[in-house]
């Protein structure tokens, strides 16, 4: 599975790489450190996943969501956020995200997630 990380927290993407490849099944094929960046590496890479993060610079992660689930609607996207309340989870489902997780969620729940719908 082809999967494309977008979060301007470096640290964050370095600990989300390291478990997605610890498995054979995962190839992380590139990073974005704000929207803009994940929706034009996602139209050229077509990723099987893009991992979200909610607040992102440019363009928020909401938006940066709708934009390529309108493009690209079999693409799986997945928010994520340090804000865990209903509200986001709204939202994200509301922009055409496949999932919403907190950054906290346990690494077998993301991997799960992720793997949802194979």
């Amino acid at each position: 599975m082809r999967v494309l990380i977008a979060d301007d927290d470096q640290g964050y993407r370095n600990y989300v790489r390291k478990i997605l490849e610890v498995g054979a099944d995962m190839n992380v094929i590139a990073e974005a450190i704000d929207g803009e960046e994940a929706v034009s590496l996602s139209r050229r890479l077509k990723p099987d996943v893009v991992l979200m993060d909610l607040d992102l610079p440019r363009l928020d992660g909401l938006q940066a969501t709708r934009r390529l689930k309108s493009e690209i609607p079999t693409m799986k996207v997945i928010i994520l956020s340090t804000v865990e309340d209903e509200t986001c989870r709204k939202a994200a489902v509301k922009y055409g995200a496949d999932a919403f997780l907190p950054k906290s969620a346990d690494i077998h729940q993301l991997l799960s997630v992720i793997r949802k719908g194979q």
